[in-house]
């Protein structure tokens, strides 16, 4: 498909349109489904005789099906039986729009005493703590029991263990995958009986997985307080694997209690199938991973001809899951657009390597725009891993995120010769910190610095915004890069990272018209000469903020010496204003300054001190999608000489919530 003239930021760094395929599906079979109409006799899934279940409407619904669900609260996993047969023939469930229809992985629970047969101590204030028991009833798992499985039991080798510092760090991994919630707001899970004390709002699991103990959050009295537990790892998963063309619409999913990945078993499934629809759903409350778009795992073995990916995720809401939001291995042609990932990685499992907002591998000529990527803590924002090319990361939103790596991470991705780079563009990186932790933050870490997956710098501080490991071939343009705990943009060689028949290199990258601002560790980490760097302005930076880690020793640059020596951003400079925003309400604020930059013997620089740069001839676009000349201000949008309040919500208006 060529390049679509109305809509420039769907360019692919090939210079080729992202292949758009859906069409106008056509539905000749309607199934309707009402949990409170039909559940008084068996239905036959018309609009007088609703089916009670969404899997009895499930197991009967083909190609040009469109299954319409009203509200209510269905506590099952939906098991489709079958996929549809193109792009106009097409599997459907969604929302009826009378209402909100969520599907919960989780049970009602009553008859609760007083756990008194454990010793616990008063609170450090002089408490007595007030602990519930309840036991479980083995038929309500139907074979499964999260309650009686640890979090992680398949990969783990990927597992560090000798990475931390303390044991404890290595807790979440063998905690047990269910959850508890009163009122809809979940208890935290402890490993031991005692560690309720001290803890309100807290919960502990006897080795049987069959009873459970837990404190109320104001350590009182259960009544009146609605009490779930989760009991089902998925929400909705297909019956067998590779069905497709499936769309997915207005749906909310809640409480999966579902391991840590890999392999990756979303909350909602695609089940290694290709050419889904998921949009506008609620995806919640995940114990690990809230959606999966890939092959699962890399032990699971592929038929003949087997498609991975092709899938459109739109306007969904992705919230407070355990891991990771999205996951995908082998996902290709994927359009991720105008979602919003929100308080992702609260198990603090970021030594599994798969902690991220998303995460996909080996994902190459996939298109991610307009999303927000948010709030996330101890895990990445966006992470490509191994294999990656053609992408474009475009016109997004990260903000407030706590990352071992960074808001951006690319791991182990090789461009080559051709042009089919990874390009990010016109994105808004705020507020990227180190882990808040006192002694986590000072943490040390000794490392076997022979391990083929550590980086060769073993220096890097976290908090990053843009981060490469072994990463060539990258495309950084117009990027606002702001209020950093680590630099701004860095870069890693790991050297026995073998892909394509070598070791990551970190080199071939083109880095033009940045705006770099308050990045508190510095703009730049590279380990060594070979990328290029055109354009870019820096803001609020400390000295040495341009920094070279090989040949040793190490150099840290200003602008000056990075030009002289380097050849680097000839064009660029330095920069002044402030910039705020307001994270409720998606504003940001930028107001006129001037500064002396004291360090170098600079002239004084004024708030209209940066230039416009000639355009990157692969980016036409801003970060609000208009056309944009052959010069532009650096950055993701004009910042001129007046002060400015801004939008910075990407998403469309239809998805802004």
């Amino acid at each position: 498909m060529g390049v679509n003239a109305l809509d420039y930021a769907a360019v692919l760094p090939n210079g080729k349109s992202f292949d758009f395929w859906e069409e106008e599906a056509e539905y000749d079979r309607e199934l309707h489904v009402d949990i409170h109409r039909g559940s008084d006799k068996p239905g036959d899934g018309s609009i007088k005789a609703p089916f009670a279940s969404i899997n009895e409407a499930a197991a009967i619904a083909g190609p040009g099906t469109r299954v319409i669900i009203h509200a209510g609260e269905y506590r099952e996993c939906v098991r489709p039986a079958a996929g549809g047969e193109d792009p106009r023939h097409m599997v459907s469930y969604e929302a009826a729009g009378d209402g909100e229809v969520v599907i919960k992985a989780s049970e009602i629970v009553t008859e609760f005493v007083r756990s008194t047969d454990y010793l616990i101590g008063k609170d450090d204030d002089g408490t007595e703590p007030v602990i519930w028991q309840h036991s479980l009833d083995g038929e309500m798992f139907c074979g499964y029991n999260p309650f009686g499985v640890v979090n992680c039991i398949h990969e783990k080798e990927w597992l560090r263990y000798g990475r931390v510092e303390k044991q404890s760090s290595l807790t979440p991994y063998f905690l047990r995958r269910g959850m508890i919630y009163v009122d809809g707001k979940p208890l935290t899970q402890v490993q031991l009986y005692r560690l309720m004390r001290n803890t309100p709002g807290s919960y502990w699991v006897e080795e049987n997985g069959l009873k459970i103990h837990f404190r109320m959050p104001d350590n009182g009295s259960v009544e009146g307080h609605l009490i779930e537990v989760s009991c089902r790892e998925q929400n909705f998963a297909p019956v067998r694997p590779f069905l497709s063309y499936i769309r997915v619409k207005g749906l909310t999913m809640l409480h999966a209690a579902n391991g840590a990945p890999v392999p990756q078993i979303g909350a909602l499934s695609c089940g290694r199938g290709h050419h889904w629809i998921i949009e506008d759903c609620t995806v919640a409350r995940a114990n690990a991973l809230g959606i999966d778009v890939g092959n699962e795992g890399w032990s699971l073995k592929e038929k003949e001809g087997q498609i991975i990916g092709h899938t459109v995720l739109r306007g969904n809401r992705v919230l407070d899951c355990g891991v990771c939001g999205i996951a995908g291995i082998g996902s290709s042609s994927m359009l991720v657009e105008d979602n919003l990932i929100a308080g992702t990685g609260w198990q603090h499992m970021e030594y599994g390597w798969e902690a991220s907002a998303l995460k996909f591998h080996n994902c190459v000529d996939s298109l991610f725009r307009r999303n927000i990527f948010r709030d996330s803590d101890n895990c990445d924002g966006l992470w490509l891993d191994c294999g990656n090319y053609n992408d474009r990361i475009t016109q997004n939103l990260f903000l407030n995120i706590c990352s071992p790596h960074g808001m951006i991470f690319m791991e182990c991705n090789r461009g080559g010769e051709e042009p089919r780079e990874i390009l990010i563009d016109n994105n808004i990186l705020w507020e990227s910190r180190n882990y808040e932790e006192p002694e986590r933050k000072k943490q040390t870490i000794t490392i076997d610095s022979t391990h083929w997956n550590e980086p060769f710098d073993l220096s890097a501080p976290i908090g990053e915004g843009i981060a490469g490991y072994g990463s060539d071939d990258m495309r950084i343009t117009n990027n606002l890069i702001g209020n950093m705990d680590g630099m701004g943009y860095s870069q890693n060689i790991i050297r026995g990272r073998m892909h394509d028949g070598r070791g990551g290199t970190s080199r071939n990258s083109v880095v033009l018209n940045n705006v770099f601002y308050d990045c508190r560790s510095g703009a730049v980490r590279l380990p060594n000469h070979d990328n290029i760097f055109e354009g870019n302005y820096y803001a609020k930076m400390p000295e040495g903020f341009l920094i070279l880690t090989y040949p040793a020793p190490t150099q840290q640059l200003d602008l000056k010496a990075w030009r002289r020596f380097e050849g680097q951003d000839k064009k660029g400079g330095y920069a002044a204003f402030g910039i705020s925003v307001d994270e409720e309400k998606l504003i940001m604020h930028i107001s006129p300054g001037r500064r002396v930059i004291d360090w170098d013997d600079s002239e004084t620089i004024g708030y209209t001190s940066m230039n416009r740069q000639r355009s990157d001839a692969k980016v036409q676009t801003d970060y609000f999608g208009n056309k944009m000349e052959e010069e532009r201000m650096p950055g993701p949008f004009e910042i001129l000489s007046d002060e400015a309040e801004l939008n910075i919500d990407p998403r469309k208006k239809e998805y802004q919530s």
